[in-house]
């Protein structure tokens, strides 16, 4: 394992430990008190759905600095080329289907919501983007993996 890597392990699973409790605990605030009927429960889960995704984004961020500059070069390097190669494949492939999606044709498909069958226009955003980010992650794979087995090969 490399250097440094396990105190990044660490402090990631404490970071989503404490995490986990506070929003159970703000769950159990926003259940005593809707049940008092002293809060809008609806508007209260959106807050603290709001700032959980913000701290689970800013939190990925910051073990993905940690990480990065715990591994070696070559692995950064290899990193770095899926990002960029698989990643801009991946959403090129999306843009293609993106623009597709523009034409007065395209209204006659008929594609569910992975969001428990909504239909409005967020649920459709939302499949969209997660659409997107699974092609960037695809891409991402096949060019790392690549980029692995070419020099695992000299």
């Amino acid at each position: 394992m490399a250097k440094g890597l396990k105190s990044v392990f660490l402090w990631s699973a404490v970071g989503l430990a404490a995490l986990i409790a506070l929003v159970f605990v703000a769950a159990a605030v926003v259940g005593y008190f809707s049940a008092q009927g002293s809060l809008d429960e609806d508007r209260a889960i959106v807050w603290i759905m709001g700032a959980f995704v913000v701290l689970i984004m800013v939190g990925s961020m910051a073990a993905g600095a940690a990480w990065m500059r715990s591994i070696d070069e070559a692995a950064r390097e290899a990193h770095k080329a899926a990002w960029y190669w698989g990643g801009s494949g991946g959403m090129a492939v999306g843009g293609v289907l993106l623009c597709m999606a523009t034409l007065p044709q395209a209204g006659a498909i008929r594609i569910p919501s992975w969001l428990d069958g909504r239909t409005d226009p967020a649920a459709y955003a939302a499949t969209g983007a997660f659409g997107m980010m699974l092609l960037m992650l695809i891409g991402y794979t096949v060019v790392w993996a690549w980029w692995w087995i070419t020099r695992m090969r000299e």
